[in-house]
């Protein structure tokens, strides 16, 4: 649950104010996030409890569907809205594999940027980026020089779009803002993309939900299961786990090796893992 611009256009960030990103770092167990950061993230989970266990489970997705992706032979990779780096965050997952994998991770807020790339700086890492870009501009993001530099759109892209686009309002129409993105890579290219939902949820909840999110950097769009699924439309899910048909699942549960043991009425959050034909 990363940092995206405020509804009205302006970015809406600082210290003092509470950032969607350092929120997720701190139900992370993360260490860069502010005092607004932590007061905020306190009253979301009094308001709904599961909300670390979500964030907990997020990250989980974005780790084994970056392996999948990596094990299946692609080597460069975009994360959007990728937040503040954390323990084994995706070039750290995915150059297990592929030692020199090049790996961009974009984002906007500028303390999610600093902290991101002083981290970078002292590992020393010269394959992967971190580039100030707003992801509903697709254009500008797949235009940045350092983009251009690291990631060749000849050969597959691994794109990680986890938990962002509930971050965008309808009337941007994310679907077609995806679609940019996804009609940038060619054949043999990944998406990999997790979206809060309410289905299932009750009205209540969704509430309290709404009212700590609308004092962050910008609100929640719940959408519902068939939405998420129109993200994915034109290429070919994956299984999310053994023995299971191809299709949209939820982010304990995908990739697991129990998934009967996972409960989705915990995460909120379907996710998916889908090849471009």
């Amino acid at each position: 649950m990363d940092t995206y611009p405020h509804p009205k256009g302006a970015l809406k960030s600082g210290p003092g104010v509470a950032s969607a990103g350092r929120i997720y770092d701190y139900f992370l167990n993360g260490r860069h996030h502010t005092p607004a950061d932590e007061e905020a993230a306190r009253k979301l989970q009094e308001k709904v409890p599961e909300l670390h266990y979500m964030a907990q489970a997020n990250r989980i997705f974005l780790q084994r569907a970056a392996a999948v992706m990596a094990r299946a032979g692609v080597d460069q990779f975009i994360d959007l809205g990728s937040g503040i780096p954390t323990a084994w965050n995706t070039h750290e997952v995915v150059q297990v594999v592929h030692p020199e994998a090049h790996v961009v991770y974009v984002d906007n807020d500028p303390v999610v940027l600093d902290m991101s790339r002083d981290m970078l700086r002292r590992g020393g890492e010269k394959n992967v980026v971190y580039v100030d870009a707003d992801i509903a501009d697709p254009d500008s993001v797949l235009a940045d020089p350092e983009v251009r530099r690291l990631i060749d759109f000849s050969r597959p892209v691994g794109y990680l779009h986890v938990a962002i686009w509930h971050f965008v309002d309808p009337e941007r129409d994310p679907w077609s803002l995806l679609r940019r993105y996804l009609d940038a890579v060619p054949s043999g290219s990944y998406l990999a993309l997790s979206h809060v939902t309410a289905d299932g949820q009750r009205a209540d909840k969704i509430e309290r939900f709404n009212e700590v999110y609308r004092n962050v950097t910008a609100r929640l769009n719940f959408r519902t299961f068939e939405e998420i699924d129109r993200f994915f439309d034109g290429w070919e899910y994956l299984p999310p786990h053994e023995d299971a048909p191809p299709g949209l699942s939820y982010v304990d549960v995908w990739g697991s090796k129990n998934p009967a043991e996972a409960d989705p009425s915990h995460t909120w959050i379907p996710a998916g893992v889908a090849r471009k034909p």
